[in-house]
């Protein structure tokens, strides 16, 4: 068992103060929760008690009345995941994670391509993702497509990994699988939050346990003593009170990381390979309906050059269209295809926000329009 004690070192990742009211509802008042390095930090509450909605206010995924995150000793009241991200942080979603349409396999290789510390666990397969690498995101099952998230996460060696709810729709052997990868990021020296239902394993995984109620978090400290805690076990656990729990760590285990330890720094991944796995497929995505968007203009054009009356020029001009119309129409069906095919969490956690994004559409089909406009000037 570990000791029971207070923890030491100082969190990596802290949310303080999170306010939340949906309408009329208030869903969170005065939440905080801290993850720290070499140490796993479990969030327990009741379904709808804010679990969730804490985390996404404080990655910046919702918008908070209050409440404030203190990302490696810096504090914003405005958190931008994609942001920390670069620095050090993946969050995995309870769902909507990886892109249905995208392989396996195409994860892992954008993952190693932005992030050079993840080429050391590359070869790991905590969950048993192998046989279907090759498939579709949206071609697996519900349990394993939480396997592969996990795995993403995992793989990604963080320097601070919060997964929501990441054991639920596994089976039993994958959950203590799960729970056994958790803890080794753990010795890694990443700071580890999840949040759950499954009691039992979610306590062998525990070194800190935060309990969510009323609307505030309540710091209930190890495992042993949340157990032991007579309020927690009424409103919480049920009759789960006095259960035996299994060692977190095996004696033949190394021992773990603790405060303060942090993964071998590793050299910084290749503009080619980020460029070929990250910004050429948004790119891409972008030139494809630059190119159904002018063919779409070209037909109409041609459509009305046999109307009575209409001359060759005038339709020439109009098929050639304005630049900044084309270009704003165009990023925008690129943002609506993006939200289309699932990307809008797997971008951030490549460290790639939406001001980025909307840049590369945008400067993709300027070029376009540019060497388009050249080319009908030349004819």
């Amino acid at each position: 068992m570990r000791s029971a004690s207070e923890p030491t070192s100082q969190p990596i990742f802290a949310a303080e103060g999170y306010a939340k009211r949906f309408g009329e509802t208030e869903v969170l008042r005065a939440a905080a929760v801290r993850a720290r390095p070499g140490r796993v930090t479990v969030l327990l509450g009741r379904n709808g008690s804010g679990k969730s909605t804490l985390i996404r206010c404080a990655l910046g995924r919702l918008k908070p009345e209050t409440g404030a995150v203190t990302w490696r000793g810096l504090s914003t009241l405005r958190p931008q995941i994609a942001r920390m991200a670069r620095g050090g942080l993946c969050f995995v979603p309870d769902a909507a994670f990886a892109v249905p349409g995208r392989r396996v396999q195409a994860h892992l290789d954008a993952l190693t391509a932005v992030f050079p510390e993840a080429r050391r666990l590359a070869d790991l397969d905590p969950l048993d993702v192998a046989p279907f690498r090759e498939a579709r995101v949206r071609e697996l099952s519900g349990g394993e497509r939480r396997r592969v998230e996990l795995t993403l996460g995992l793989l990604r060696n963080p320097r601070c990994l919060i997964a929501d709810e990441p054991l639920t729709g596994l089976a039993p052997v994958d959950q203590q699988r799960a729970v056994r990868a958790l803890r080794d990021a753990a010795r890694r020296g990443a700071a580890v939050l999840i949040t759950g239902h499954e009691v039992e394993m979610l306590m062998e995984a525990a070194d800190e346990v935060v309990w969510i109620t009323a609307g505030g978090t309540r710091d209930m400290g190890s495992p042993e003593q949340a157990w032991g805690h007579p309020e927690f076990a009424r409103d919480y656990l049920g009759r789960r009170t006095g259960m035996e729990l299994r060692s977190k760590s095996d004696p033949e285990d190394p021992e773990p990381n603790r405060a303060g330890a942090s993964c071998p720094t590793a050299p910084r991944a290749g503009w080619s390979s980020r460029l070929r796995h990250v910004w050429l497929p948004l790119a891409g995505a972008a030139a494809g309906i630059w190119v159904t968007v002018r063919i779409a203009m070209t037909a109409f054009g041609s459509a009305v050059r046999a109307l009575p009356g209409a001359g060759d020029e005038a339709v020439l001009r109009w098929a050639a269209g304005a630049a900044a119309p084309v270009v704003g129409v165009c990023v925008l069906l690129a943002w609506v295809d993006h939200l289309r095919r699932g990307a809008d969490a797997w971008l951030p956690t490549l460290g790639v926000g939406r001001p980025a994004a909307f840049i590369t559409w945008g400067a993709t089909c300027l070029a376009l329009e540019m060497v388009a406009a050249t080319l009908l000037a030349a004819l």
